[in-house]
């Protein structure tokens, strides 16, 4: 949200609506907007810890990182297998 008062309306908004608290509210608002803007590279990274962690193989990680970053909120370009990698590795 560029403007403060878009913040302030939404938070507003949440607590006639529902039984957050104004405090609840708020951090709810600026966890979903720190959810949404989490760049490509960010993602695929964390999502590569979450998925080695779990004892998926790179190959079978690099499948899946492609077809969630296809359906995924941000508009990615399909990255191949080699730029994925970069994206981790550096």
């Amino acid at each position: 949200m560029s403007e403060p008062a878009e913040f302030e309306d939404l938070v507003a908004y949440l607590v006639r609506t529902s039984r957050l608290s104004r405090p609840e509210a708020a951090r709810l608002v600026d966890e979903v907007l720190s959810f949404l803007r989490e760049r490509p590279e960010e993602f695929v990274c964390r999502r590569h810890h979450a998925l080695q962690s779990a004892g998926l193989s790179n190959s079978e990680i690099f499948a899946r990182l492609t077809a969630e970053l296809e359906r995924w909120r941000f508009r990615a370009p399909s990255y191949s297998e080699r730029q994925i990698r970069r994206m981790i590795y550096g």
